[in-house]
């Protein structure tokens, strides 16, 4: 039987890691036209995440070769400390494709990995969720506004209540704020429950959420019993 890696595990003094993942994000990080590295969330069945990096190189090798929600198994591989202001994940370290870079695709374990890890609205509101993290939420949209511009660019804001009644402000920026006002008004008019993964915490007297870049991501009536419940309560 193989033996992988815990992501958890992952640091810069070994070498010769093997980890079984599962892909929670693929995202492109572009630097100029045509140019890109590629972003990847990684999770393993412990649902431990590290953000993985494939540089401006590779990148084009892998960009068919990674899709959300599939397993896979890579060896041969760079850890390195995480230097970014925000990180993706709690991870102090991050993943960096080599050459040598080995990736296979894996059936699925069991039990599933989940694509979201919410975090509590109140732990937002309340300042005790980790500032230099980006999170998950899940709440009913309750209030898009509309598609305007300032002195940073494009902003959509809009608000998320959640099944306590707790309110959260929200705010795209440019690409992803022009893609949200579109996105809101292709689900016509009802009720839904969006979920938002992998947005940063605004350091402001009261708490809201922003978009950040290319790896913040926006799915609507997401298939979790969260939905249910909050439809139940805000509707």
């Amino acid at each position: 039987m193989e033996v992988f890696h815990t992501v958890s595990e992952l640091c810069p003094l070994i070498t010769g890691w093997r980890i079984y993942v599962f892909v929670v994000r693929v995202f492109k990080k572009v630097i100029s036209p045509n140019v890109f590295e590629l972003g990847l969330i990684l999770a393993d069945y412990e649902n431990n995440r590290i953000e993985a990096t494939v540089d401006r190189r590779l990148a084009p090798f892998y960009e068919d070769r990674f899709v959300e929600n599939e397993w896979k198994t890579i060896t041969s591989f760079l850890v390195r400390k995480s230097t970014d202001l925000v990180r993706a994940t709690k991870h102090k370290y991050g993943i960096l494709f080599m050459d040598r870079t080995i990736v296979v695709h894996a059936p699925p374990r069991s039990p599933p990995v989940p694509d979201f890890d919410f975090t509590p609205f109140d732990y937002i509101l309340d300042k005790s969720a980790y500032k230099n993290v980006l999170v998950d939420v899940i709440g009913a949209l309750v209030d898009v506004g509309a598609l305007t511009t300032d002195y940073y660019g494009l902003k959509l804001s809009f608000k998320l209540k959640d099944r306590y009644n707790e309110v959260l402000e929200c705010e795209a920026r440019n690409q992803q704020a022009e893609y949200l006002d579109g996105y809101f008004q292709s689900l016509g008019k009802g009720n839904f429950v969006v979920a938002l993964s992998f947005w940063r915490l605004a350091e402001l007297s009261n708490p809201k959420l922003e978009s950040h870049g290319a790896i913040s991501k926006v799915v609507a009536n997401p298939d979790r019993a969260e939905v249910a419940d909050i439809s139940m309560v805000v509707f």
